[in-house]
């Protein structure tokens, strides 16, 4: 269940990601220049929702069909045309008939026929068209692929529309009753156990964002970009951990600064999968944050990414001391649940994940190779992550930087998304919990689990493994 929900946040994650300027985009003139905006112009702002409804539609369709394609193309037996954007192509033509019926439902619409697309074309429409004549095949299949856009379009208008303006208006409905009666903080019971499991990007990109982006074409704003962003409750464990493992405030504050300025939540997952009873204090963290803003009407007005309290605080508009005040009841909430978790156990989560750790140590022992003349090739190291845009990104450059400290040449250390890690990576670096994932999606012999990405003891001691030539390719 779990890798399904992976898979399918994964897909949507992939091509959100990199739409997150034209989201940013967006909410910035829906900030400044709406009709609550703080320059109010009906000008600037039609461009904020022409780009809703139209542009970024058609992009998802685009991006999805053709990422459908790419995928299909990394199985062994489907051959490597490169022919992937006449899917896309084809999905835009589709996806307009849904702008033109009801731009409402023009996302989610791309969401669905963006898919269909790729794989139409991938399996049935690319094969036919490579049996055209020789020297007609560009022609062929333009032709096809306008023709077979033209029927899904037509299709998109008639048939798929009405279904899905129907199923998102009951679902909008469920949504703003929820948000009526303040209830959506329940929400949370469901968001914070999926975050620390990493469908975080599942969760924020797959599911809430379609929804937020409707909801905000129509109202102007949406409490759903703020549900999974909100980076109160794992501020409130890290806090707790602070006040009570002395030993190590220095670096429980440089996490406390990633997860609050840099919004990467990922900081904080090791320590909560470390100790789940942690989990009792993320949910009701969550739910007071949440009932805060549904009380005083909290909303952004775009995608929230990073969830950074900066951006949190800039895309809510006029409403920064009401957003303010709910991440500090929801960060306060949570510290003090799990400070009293803690404080019970008598221990903490950081030293149970150490030892775990040590217990795994003979499971993630690499082969020892050195090439002839006792020369190593250049070892390229990749961090990977659900993204490869959060925590690994950070702990790349934090290796980097202790790769120069220590004199270590010869090595290279990047950020990856776990679908895109390339051929040639010697090593790959995940967190513990992460590895089931990893070992499903790539074909990597060398990895190393760390308790935390961005935790330089592990650092330096792979650094060390590294200098004594015990991981090599």
């Amino acid at each position: 269940m779990r890798n399904a929900i992976h898979k399918f946040g994964k897909f949507y994650s992939n091509i959100m990601i990199n739409m997150i300027g034209i989201f940013i985009f967006v909410g910035i003139l829906s900030v400044i220049f709406g009709d609550y905006g703080w320059v109010p112009n009906e000008n600037i702002y039609a461009i904020s929702q022409f780009v809703y409804s139209y542009v970024i539609p058609a992009l998802i369709a685009y991006a999805a069909g053709n990422h459908v394609g790419q995928i299909y193309e990394k199985r062994p037996d489907v051959p490597k045309t490169g022919i992937n954007h006449a899917g896309g192509a084809i999905a835009v033509m589709a996806a307009a008939g849904v702008m033109i019926a009801d731009k409402n439902c023009a996302i989610l619409g791309a969401m669905i026929l963006g898919p269909i697309c790729g794989l139409l074309w991938k399996n049935v429409l690319e094969p036919l068209t490579r049996k055209a004549v020789q020297g007609m095949e560009m022609l062929t299949r333009n032709l096809v692929a306008a023709i077979v856009g033209a029927a899904f379009s037509i299709a998109a208008y008639y048939v798929l529309t009405p279904v899905l303006s129907a199923v998102t208006h009951v679902i909008m409905m469920g949504v703003d009753w929820l948000i009526a009666h303040k209830l959506i903080c329940l929400t949370s019971i469901l968001i914070e156990p999926a975050k620390v499991f990493f469908l975080n990007n599942s969760i924020h990109h797959g599911i809430l964002l379609p929804l937020a982006m409707q909801q905000a074409e129509q109202n102007g704003s949406s409490m759903l970009f703020l549900l999974e962003t909100n980076p109160g409750p794992g501020l409130g464990v890290l806090l707790a951990l602070w006040l009570l493992k002395r030993k190590k405030r220095k670096e429980y504050a440089a996490y406390m600064f990633v997860e609050c300025i840099g919004g990467i939540h990922e900081i904080y997952f090791p320590e909560v999968l470390a100790n789940l009873w942690l989990l009792l204090a993320l949910i009701p963290g969550g739910m007071a944050g949440i009932l805060c803003m549904s009380v005083f009407h909290v909303a952004s007005a775009g995608l929230v990414s990073p969830g950074s309290i900066l951006t949190v605080l800039f895309m809510s508009g006029h409403h920064v001391l009401a957003t303010l005040f709910a991440v500090a009841i929801s960060t306060a909430v949570s510290c003090a649940i799990a400070f009293f978790i803690l404080k019970r156990q008598g221990k903490w989560c950081t030293e149970a994940a150490i030892s775990a750790q040590e217990e795994k140590k003979e499971e993630v022992q690499e082969k020892k190779q050195m090439l002839e003349k006792g020369q190593m090739q250049e070892i390229k190291i990749g961090f990977i992550c659900d993204a490869g845009v959060g925590s690994s990104a950070m702990g790349a450059a934090l290796f980097r930087r202790k790769l120069k400290e220590e004199g270590m040449n010869g090595i290279t250390a990047e950020a990856y998304a776990v679908d895109q890690i390339p051929e040639d990576l010697t090593i790959g670096v995940c967190q513990r919990e992460f590895l089931e994932i990893l070992q499903k999606e790539s074909n990597l012999s060398n990895i190393v689990t760390m308790e935390s990405l961005l935790n330089q003891t592990e650092h330096l001691a792979l650094i060390e493994k590294l200098r004594k030539g015990d991981i090599t390719q």
